[in-house]
């Protein structure tokens, strides 16, 4: 019988170089970004990220409960993961602290402009995840991977319809 292959942990300053946590930054994926709310309960979103230098960014609005919580306490843990019919899965967990970087970045005569306001409403402030270790998992090379790809055992995922 084959076992799950088991997940490992990585840690220091190098956590982005790690080859699966790489691979899945530089995917175009949205991750689950998870902090503490003032009642110490976990609040997860969902989020587009990109990598900036040694760090992972995030947008968000200044007004967001994942910015108060942030600013009450900066530790963070943002998930990625790659799911794909049968044993096609692999992921991480990201945590570090999150610092917050700079809060406009249009100049400031466009924040009298209407349109543009209104637009940065919902996405004015940038956060800096500072990766200090990192959880990965990887199922695609596993006995059992192999066998359900060769046999065509995969169900397919089964999308949702268009929400308009």
């Amino acid at each position: 019988m084959s076992e799950p292959t088991p997940s490992r942990r990585h840690a220091g300053p190098s956590v982005l170089s790690e080859p699966l946590v790489n691979e899945l930054v530089e995917a175009r994926l949205v991750g689950v970004l998870s902090t503490y709310d003032s009642a110490g309960f976990i609040h997860s979103v969902p989020m587009w990220y990109a990598r900036i230098e040694g760090a992972v960014i995030l947008g968000t609005s200044s007004q967001s409960r994942k910015l108060r919580n942030l600013e009450r306490d900066p530790r963070a843990t943002l998930v990625l993961h790659d799911s794909r019919p049968g044993y096609e899965v692999c992921g991480a967990s990201i945590t570090g602290t999150i610092a917050l970087v700079h809060e406009r970045y249009l100049a400031s005569e466009a924040l009298a402009d209407p349109t543009v306001r209104g637009f940065l409403a919902s996405d004015d402030v940038v956060l800096r995840l500072e990766p200090t270790s990192a959880l990965t998992w990887d199922e695609r090379g596993s006995d059992a991977a192999h066998v359900v790809r060769e046999r065509g055992w995969a169900l397919p995922l089964v999308s949702t319809d268009p929400r308009f």
